[in-house]
């Protein structure tokens, strides 16, 4: 008799946790882009007598509505800097052609749009990307700075497709030349 309660209370927790399991997946969140769907390439990298100036392009290879494997439209482009690139950060700008720049602050801050993702303070490029045309983006500091494989980078995308981590060729520490 004792065994047969035993094996009641078993069969019933059993079917409790089999429940729930086929409930909560019921409510898994709508997947967002892969982390490595959008796509940053280091453009150039260019020194003169005075300054550094890094130029990054990032494309939407597969632009859409964020459904049935498309991505959207990027809204924004956040990197991280350390500390000593904060410091010797000229400018910032963006560009659709490569050829006219837009100037963006400099304002190393966190970006409230991201904070899912990270509490990190960026360089906010507050221009994406439209269709599967690049965008570019680029910095000059008063320093030179080695390049770094795994810089980081947020991008920040339409509610399907959400923000992501991304680690590109971006500035690293400085240079031993």
């Amino acid at each position: 008799m004792k065994t047969m309660k035993h094996f009641f209370k078993l069969t019933i927790l059993a079917s409790v946790v089999t429940a729930s399991i086929f409930t909560l997946s019921a409510f898994k969140p709508a997947k967002k882009a892969n982390a490595d769907a959008y796509q940053i390439n280091l453009v150039s990298q260019t020194s003169d007598d005075v300054n550094q100036t890094w130029t990054w392009s990032l494309t939407n290879p597969n632009p859409g509505n964020g459904l049935n494997g498309t991505l959207q439209n990027v809204s924004h482009f956040d990197i991280a800097l350390s500390a000593q690139a904060e410091t010797a950060l000229v400018s910032a700008e963006y560009s659709f052609d490569g050829i006219t720049w837009v100037s963006v602050s400099i304002e190393m801050e966190r970006d409230p749009a991201i904070r899912a993702c990270t509490t990190t303070d960026v360089l906010k490029f507050n221009a994406g990307t439209v269709g599967g045309e690049p965008t570019y983006y680029r910095a000059t500091f008063s320093e030179e700075f080695s390049s770094n494989p795994y810089a980081t980078s947020w991008i920040n995308s339409g509610n399907r497709t959400g923000c992501n981590m991304y680690f590109f060729s971006g500035v690293g520490g400085p240079s031993t030349n």
